[in-house]
């Protein structure tokens, strides 16, 4: 009789769920966004991409902070959403990580979603599942049906050969970054300090020259050497000078970066091209 009770008490909570309004209607606070957001749920289950992708466009009910609102999404960069909270401003938009995008919106029917065109090739940047979480990752080498990838600021070591069950596109994908351009990088590491917030510490720069020759800004005298990129990777290995032996990764999805680790450092780099 309780179990029974239950149900009924569920089938007329997701009965009683009142309509979502139209998103333009403009809310007068975030808690009145937030209590209509509930009551238009009610108990009713939200529904998520069978592909794990949501597409421009898309409505969505969205975890902010605990709390739950209306949005739609608005442009995706570097695997993440932009969104704009429903009944809000063109300014109020937010990057979010796929995680805190609950699924899409009460009675919302999202477009078709078109076939895949071509399989996966070198070079074509996605995640990859490595002991069992998603990981950005680069296509190095593609052979009977088999994928190596390289693992975003992991060292070489740890690429491996995985198949297509274990890929997927990101949000927009299959993409490819623009491969590091000659330029002046700066680099930075960072530090969490006791007060729980991180600290950007500068680690000087490196210049890379369009000849394959390169330059680490760090001491009171430049120290020089040369580089190799691999066409696959994208990776470029140092040879002599301060980084000698190290290894700079374009991170996936972030164009004009990369992560630089070296023996002379002893730990990882973030560098980005300067103006």
């Amino acid at each position: 009789m309780k179990r029974a009770l239950l149900s009924l008490c569920v089938l007329l909570s997701v009965a009683g769920a009142q309509p979502l309004r139209d998103p333009a209607l403009p809310y007068g606070s975030w808690g009145e966004a937030a209590r209509e957001t509930e009551a238009a749920i009610g108990a009713r289950p939200l529904t998520r991409p069978q592909d794990g992708q949501y597409r421009v466009g898309d409505a969505v009910i969205i975890d902010d902070g605990g709390k739950r609102y209306r949005a739609h999404v608005t442009a995706i960069d570097g695997g993440r959403y932009r969104i704009h909270y429903d009944g809000f401003g063109p300014d109020w938009t937010r990057l979010f990580d796929a995680a805190a995008l609950l699924g899409y919106q009460p009675g919302y029917q999202p477009a078709a979603r078109p076939a895949a065109t071509r399989a996966f090739q070198v070079g074509d940047e996605l995640e990859a599942q490595q002991n069992g979480r998603w990981s950005p990752a680069r296509i190095v080498a593609v052979k009977g049906g088999q994928y190596r990838v390289h693992y975003d600021g992991q060292p070489s070591s740890r690429d491996e050969w995985v198949p297509a069950a274990r890929l997927r596109s990101l949000p927009g994908g299959p993409v490819q970054t623009p491969r590091l351009a000659a330029g002046k990088y700066a680099c930075t590491t960072q530090t969490m300090n006791s007060g729980g917030t991180i600290e950007f510490q500068p680690k000087g720069a490196v210049v890379l020259a369009a000849n394959g020759t390169y330059q680490y800004l760090g001491f009171k005298t430049p120290s020089p050497g040369t580089y190799r990129a691999d066409a696959a990777s994208r990776a470029l290995s140092f040879r002599g000078g301060h980084l000698d032996g190290g290894e700079a990764t374009p991170i996936v999805q972030r164009p004009g970066r990369f992560y630089l680790t070296a023996p002379s450092i002893g730990e990882r780099w973030t560098c980005t091209v300067t103006k």
